[in-house]
């Protein structure tokens, strides 16, 4: 998979030049320590004090607790300022005088460089594969649009909005009690917010550019190192997966994440595959692993498998130099990672940050017992279809690594051949490498936190399919692997329409629930649905701003409520007692209105 040993070598970047790495480790720094500074900065001791009223859901209305005083937040900003002045100093130091500058003016030539090589390639095309490229990016882009507008919001997209934009920046960098916070992602809403406070103008509209504008800059880079078949071939499953469709269509920071794998991918690649021009790649594999961090710490994921591959490299190599660079590279990843969480880390802590329920470990047999069925499912879903989709990723892996390795790899033509070594073996890498780091954590996180390996298996498919195109080169090979996309495209948006149909069914029920509650006389409410009680509380807050609401998601003992919200089905002792009649009935709460001033309701403990 790696790699043959080789004897000693120059490194890309000679001694003469670390200071350019020092300037731009420095400098990443800098800026990350600067930003921690502004959100510190720009806040009072009464804007984090109210972090501590802000109510956020976990299965039920709660509260963070403030516990830093305000001459510990004092001195925290006046630490986190001269901290910023001290790195943006050092760096400044680093890149002066006539060599530094001359690293710098270097950087800034290779990204010109690598921006117009990448122009250039799009621009080479024939005319007929720049009008599929364009072609497939609009309709793709239409689906996106359409699922946009017509897809209720999730939970987690109302959650993001209501917890963390709404409140402000201070709320969005440093508020962390449940892991909904995609810091960066949320971020960028917040920045959209400050232009008008509409919902999908918050939350739908940045993510649909991020999808757009991440599509376009893998597909350039896929290009750029691999060939134009292969990169369409594995761009277009990827990006109409109904679970990548979802994701560049909520309000979460999933599809920014994924982009920003993709260029931590393609930076490695850049460095392999042209060490003459290295500093562009180590930037852009700094940048995007600082900035994937910030979005959704598993992105670390990400950066252990770009560490790794570029350190089992150097080994094979005896690149002692470029061994220490990469190991620089990646501590300079997590110190700007944590710089930029550090207002986070100081008013939510570690705790909060790491103590993700979903990403918790298991006892090492429980793990074990799980895993064949957790990887079946997963890689099934990554693969287009849940239950047996699993059989299209073995299937894709075993004609891989017969182009790779069997007697079709040597006829490839050598444009092809140099795309399987540049493209296909750091993708096999980063689609297997994960499995790994979740044995050692003994982790089985959501399909979604893995969802960014898809892009890798297919760009293994693409270069397949290329192969296979060109081995018997005619009419219908085209026209079967266009047939087989199409019918792809098609199943994961009849999946998608099916989904959003009955999302839309559901959330539109509970918000004409709350409408309806809205119109009644004022009175306590027991929500006792969970997911209606979330919901409550958000449009609470967007569509009735000046009602006093009094909701809660548990019994308090010897209170009366007025209201009591309940699913149908619902047998606990929250439901009035028979012949009682909901007042309001749509399949998803009931709504009891008890007589004023009201009826004790029993305490349940379960629901505490």
């Amino acid at each position: 998979m790696l790699p043959r040993a080789m004897p000693a070598s120059p490194s890309p970047l000679g001694p003469a030049n670390a200071r350019f790495l020092a300037a731009l480790l420095l400098g990443a720094l800098a800026l990350c320590a600067a930003y921690a500074a502004l959100v510190l900065g720009q806040a009072t001791y009464a804007d984090v004090r109210a972090l501590g009223r802000i109510t956020f859901h976990n299965g039920y209305y709660d509260y963070l607790p403030v516990r830093v005083s305000a001459a510990e937040f004092a001195r925290a900003q006046q630490l986190a300022l001269g901290g910023a002045g001290a790195l943006a100093l050092a760096a400044a130091l680093a890149g002066a005088g006539r060599r530094g500058r001359r690293q710098l003016g270097a950087l800034a030539a290779e990204t010109r460089a690598a921006g117009a090589g990448a122009w250039h390639t799009l621009a080479g095309l024939p005319s007929a594969q720049r009008w599929a490229a364009g072609a497939s990016l609009a309709l793709l882009t239409g689906a996106r649009l359409f699922f946009g507008l017509v897809k209720a919001y999730h939970p987690d997209e109302i959650a993001g909005y209501d917890f963390f934009v709404r409140p402000g920046l201070l709320a969005v960098s440093s508020f962390y009690p449940v892991p909904n916070n995609h810091v960066l992602a949320n971020t960028l809403s917040w920045l959209f917010f400050q232009v008008s406070p509409d919902l999908w103008f918050t939350l739908r509209l940045p993510v649909l550019l991020t999808a757009t504008a991440g599509t376009g800059a893998l597909f350039a880079g896929l290009v750029r190192f691999g060939t134009f078949r292969a990169a369409l071939v594995a761009l277009t499953p990827f990006a109409w997966l109904q679970l990548s469709l979802y994701h560049a269509v909520a309000g979460r920071g999933y599809w920014l994440l994924m982009t920003l794998a993709g260029v931590h991918f393609l930076a490695l690649v850049a460095l392999r595959a042209r060490p003459q021009a290295p500093r562009v790649a180590w930037a852009a594999l700094l940048a995007s692993g600082i900035l994937g961090c910030y979005t959704v710490p598993a992105f670390a994921y990400v950066v252990a498998s770009a560490s790794g591959y570029l350190g089992l490299g150097c080994l094979g190599r005896r690149d002692w130099a470029g061994l220490g660079r990469a190991v620089a590279v990646g501590a300079g990843i997590g110190a700007g990672a944590a710089l930029l969480y550090a207002p986070l880390l100081l008013l939510s802590g570690w705790r909060l940050l790491l103590a993700n329920g979903y990403v918790a470990s298991r006892p090492w047999p429980v793990f074990a017992h799980a895993l064949p069925a957790f990887a079946w499912f997963t890689e099934g879903t990554l693969a287009g279809q849940r239950t047996v989709g699993a059989l299209a990723f073995g299937a894709g892996l075993g004609a891989f690594g017969w182009l790779l390795w069997g007697p079709a790899g040597a006829r490839l033509a050598p444009d092809l051949r140099a795309a399987v070594r540049r493209l296909g073996l750091p993708a096999l890498w980063f689609v297997l490498l994960p499995y790994a780091l979740l044995a050692v954590q003994r982790v089985l996180p959501p399909e979604r936190v893995l969802l960014y390996k898809a892009l890798y298996f297919f760009v293994l498919v693409g270069l397949v399919v290329d192969a296979g195109l060109r081995a018997r080169p005619g009419p219908w090979g085209p026209r079967l692997a266009g047939l087989a996309l199409g019918l792809f495209v098609a199943y994961q948006t009849y999946t998608m329409c099916y989904l959003v149909a009955a999302n839309r069914r559901y959330v539109g029920a509970t918000w004409r629930a709350f409408d309806w509650l809205a119109t009644q006389p004022p009175g306590r409410v027991l929500v006792g649905n969970n997911e209606s009680s979330l919901h409550f509380l958000f449009l609470a807050h967007y569509r009735t701003p000046g009602r006093r609401w009094q909701f809660d998601t548990s019994a308090q003992p010897g209170v009366r409520y007025r209201y009591v919200v309940v699913p149908p089905d619902y047998q606990g002792p929250y439901r009035p007692p028979r012949p009682a009649r909901p007042a309001y009935h749509d399949g998803v709460d009931d709504i009891y209105a008890l007589p004023a001033p009201g009826q004790p309701v029993g305490h349940d403990p379960l629901f505490d």
